[in-house]
């Protein structure tokens, strides 16, 4: 059914962006066209998850990507400004910390309005997109475009190597085409701790379905936990991997995602705790929930969900809908496959969310590639050619006679 009402609905919710680029029906609405490139790529996205290995790692499709991929990185580098708003929030967050108050509730984090003017209110992101940059400030000895420009391709390097490890018997000819992508595809805002936090969970997804009595499991739950402290993209898909768990016939999976569950949000809870648990879930989740909230210190630009319910004047029914609406995806999680849940929920969080996040893209393409990776490797390869030939050791292994585990137990 997913399958069915995925392309419809994406391409309504491109066609619906670009009614709203043509109309412009909201007063306080800038950038419009946000709207238009996120539910593009997304569509596109889906079209190639949909399609299987057999394009996505098609020679064709690889020259694409690496086109694309360092076209967009050198446009981003060239374009880059010198003192962007980002810039300066972190600035004064790096001022109130220093001068020990604390960023959720000192009042002098810098803001741009929609009117671009100066306003001054608390942070707005999660904790662990303090922490980084913070610290390259402090090793740097200064904090400046420079600073933070070079500090996400660290960290989104570290991503792209995580991805090359993941995978050790695809041959790299077949991942290096993507790297680019993942490394250069946004530098301007820093959505690079949620992607390596992503890399981090996948890898370890990974790792404890090879060995499922491992503990693998809690240092998921552990990695969940620090991911929520990233940008949101995290929480729909945390939602959507521990419901995706869900057994009606067996009622011990309940067990098993509270569990879980339970460890993310205690580790999210202990990180939260210096700066107040309430102050950072009310500038973060409900600062961003609340429409007219957000336009008292940032431009607002519309969204799918978020347009739609402002150009109707119901911007205060806009929450109960977003949640509404990411909840069901959520809740459909178990007749799916595990990546197929995933990406519903992390698709529709991004077109429900109270503006578009181009800067989310390459990571969406970053778990297309790694859900066709596993897929792969758990079919024993489906394209002639991308695996590495095996050392001596696997050679003997795959030469004893055992079968080799079969560790991804649903279709993604």
């Amino acid at each position: 059914m997913i399958k069915k009402l995925a392309p419809v609905a994406l391409i309504s919710c491109v066609c619906f962006s670009l009614l709203l680029w043509i109309l412009k029906p909201i007063p306080n609405g800038y950038g419009y066209e946000y709207a238009v490139q996120l539910s593009l790529a997304l569509l596109a996205l889906w079209a190639l998850y949909a399609a299987g290995p057999r394009l996505i790692f098609k020679k064709g499709v690889l020259v694409l990507v690496l086109i694309f991929g360092l076209g967009l990185g050198l446009k981003n580098l060239i374009t880059i400004r010198s003192d962007p708003e980002i810039v300066r929030a972190y600035g004064t967050v790096f001022e109130a910390l220093d001068s020990g108050r604390n960023p959720y509730n000192v009042g002098t984090i810098y803001h741009l309005t929609e009117s671009h003017e100066p306003a001054f209110g608390n942070f707005n992101y999660p904790p662990l997109e303090i922490w980084p940059y913070y610290l390259a400030s402090r090793i740097a000895g200064t904090w400046n475009i420079t600073v933070l420009t070079i500090t996400i391709l660290l960290i989104q390097a570290l991503s792209c190597l995580i991805l090359v490890r993941m995978f050790p018997r695809i041959r790299l000819i077949y991942l290096l085409p993507f790297l680019p992508m993942f490394l250069l595809g946004e530098v301007k805002t820093n959505p690079a701790m949620t992607l390596l936090l992503t890399a981090l969970i996948l890898w370890f997804v990974k790792k404890e379905a090879e060995k499922p009595r491992g503990i693998y499991r809690y240092l998921i739950a552990v990695l969940f936990g620090l991911g929520l402290l990233t940008k949101f993209l995290i929480i729909p898909i945390m939602a959507a991997y521990y419901w995706q768990k869900f057994d009606p016939k067996r009622l011990r999976s309940l067990i098993d995602i509270a569990v879980g569950v339970g460890i993310a949000a205690a580790t999210a809870m202990l990180m939260m705790v210096p700066f107040g648990v309430t102050a950072v879930f009310k500038n973060t989740i409900l600062f961003n929930l609340i429409l007219t909230d957000r336009a008292v210190l940032t431009t607002f630009f519309p969204n799918v969900l978020s347009g739609l319910f402002s150009w109707l004047g119901l911007s205060g029914l806009y929450p109960v809908a977003a949640v509404a609406a990411l909840g069901a995806s959520v809740l459909a999680a178990p007749a799916l496959g595990r990546f197929t849940a995933i990406l519903t929920a992390a698709f529709t969080f991004l077109l429900v969310a109270p503006t578009p996040e181009p800067q989310f893209v390459p990571l969406m393409l970053f778990l297309v590639v790694a859900a066709r990776c596993m897929v792969m490797e758990e079919r024993g390869g489906v394209l002639p050619g991308i695996w590495r030939d095996p050392s001596p050791a696997q050679a003997a292994a795959e030469s004893s006679g055992f079968p080799a585990r079969r560790w991804w137990t649903r279709e993604a």
